[in-house]
């Protein structure tokens, strides 16, 4: 059996034991930070990049500390509560708590917006340990009373960042002021801004924060490429770049679903076998096409930002953005899709003139960390020779020069040169004079 690296971790042998069952040998950074933090019972806040295994980081502690100490339990009631935005990310996060529930003997339920609320509510009534939910749905379930925040020792709020932007902090502040003052509480994102931070602060006393890369951060192990298209063209270009890449398996964002519908109809008739992943789409829609393109059935899954945050899809080689999404933070979660947990990937983003001035503030966080590649049959003709201008223009530091400075008795304007004097100069240094010499006085 391969040495399992986890038990550096002061982790138990049963957990150590379903660790090298499920194929887990080596702790990720962040794993070796946060295990033994939330071992000791700390509130923590905790960013680190995509694909980095903050699922298991904050999961293991919890689990450990649920080990019955002989016989597995008789009663059951919720232990760990995990919140997620997303229905697609509360379901991942299920599955991976799932082997270790089952060797310890515990119950677990999915609770989510599209599931089958009498059989949540029947689950929950005969008594479970684990609960991972969407916010909304968990809420309805607190106040119906099929819950007892009260008994909840973990909670953990995934993804913490996206809850803001998809409205959900109202449901927070009223979890948060539910939950018993002994639970350990857990705020886990790749990027925690400071509004997550001011919300967690607000509510979670005392605070750890622990911050393993600055935001922006995306791993070395991605190689990104920027092409410049002209808007008309995209789609032409897309289909070039699958074709002649060779690309076997690719996850494409767009912005708006119904461009993600547009696309995916276009790739479609060029032949792939392609999914549809979308706000609009019905959850069991949304459900078979993940697992569709996770197990290769097929190749291509269009999807819009919704599925950016933290799914895993194995062997994903390539990201391509057909487009730059509205928020910087949003193309980092995009290209963490791809090079997971060390492994190679590769990040294509096709960039029209109408977006220049998001890229220009993408490049701001990312630096120069995209590879322009200029395709002349693709590219507008103001971009062939040069490539787009990606480093925006930087602000002078210091004083801003006033406009105009004295040399003497010679007047200039901004630019240092020379100009006409008038009346006007030749009082105010009149004036000037008359000052300095009542001060000598």
């Amino acid at each position: 059996m391969t040495q399992n690296h986890f038990a550096a971790l002061k982790l138990s042998r049963l957990l150590l034991e379903i660790l090298s069952k499920e194929g887990y040998s080596d702790p990720t950074p962040v794993q070796k930070r946060l295990i033994p933090v939330l071992l000791s019972g700390t509130n923590t806040t905790v960013s680190a990049q995509t694909g980095s295994g903050k699922t298991l980081a904050f999961l293991l502690p919890a689990f450990e500390k649920m080990i019955p100490a002989t016989l597995p339990p008789v009663h059951h009631y919720p232990k760990l509560f995990v919140l997620s935005p997303t229905k697609e990310l509360a379901q991942q996060i299920y599955e991976v708590s799932r082997p270790f529930s089952r060797a310890l003997g515990l119950r677990g339920v999915l609770l989510q917006g599209g599931g089958k609320r009498q059989e949540e509510t029947r689950k929950l009534k005969q008594g479970v340990d684990v609960i991972v939910a969407t916010p909304q749905r968990a809420l309805e379930h607190i106040e119906a009373k099929h819950i007892d925040i009260k008994a909840v020792r973990h909670f953990v709020v995934d993804e913490a960042d996206m809850m803001f932007d998809m409205g959900f902090v109202s449901y927070l502040e009223k979890i948060f002021g539910m939950l018993s003052t002994g639970a350990q509480k857990v705020v886990v994102s790749a990027t925690i801004t400071p509004r997550v931070v001011k919300l967690a602060k607000s509510y979670i006393q005392p605070l750890r924060r622990i911050e393993l890369d600055p935001p922006g951060m995306i791993a070395e192990t991605i190689t990104q490429h920027l092409y410049p298209v002209v808007k008309s063209k995209k789609e032409a270009l897309l289909s070039w770049l699958i074709s002649t890449r060779e690309i076997k398996k690719a996850l494409v964002f767009v912005r708006k679903k119904e461009l993600a519908d547009g696309v995916a109809e276009s790739l479609q008739s060029w032949g792939y076998k392609v999914g549809i992943l979308h706000g609009e789409r019905m959850h069991g829609e949304r459900k078979r096409a993940l697992l569709a393109f996770r197990e290769g059935r097929i190749s291509m899954l269009v999807a819009t930002d919704i599925a950016a945050r933290g799914l895993d899809i194995p062997d994903l080689d390539v990201v391509i953005n057909y487009d730059i999404p509205h928020v910087k933070h949003d193309f980092i979660h995009r290209v963490g899709r791809t090079g997971r947990a060390g492994k190679e990937g590769v990040a294509m983003t096709l960039v029209s003139p109408d977006e220049i001035e998001q890229l220009h503030d993408l490049h701001k966080v990312l630096g120069s960390k995209i590879k322009e590649v200029i395709l002349p049959e693709f590219a507008p003709k103001e971009v062939k020779a040069r490539g787009y201008l990606i480093q925006a223009p930087q602000r002078r530091r210091g004083r801003t020069k006033p406009n105009a400075t004295k040399r003497g008795d010679i007047v200039l304007n901004k630019k240092g040169k020379k100009r006409k004097t008038t009346k006007r100069d030749g009082f105010k240094l009149l004036d000037a004079k008359k000052k300095s010499s009542k001060k000598r006085r």
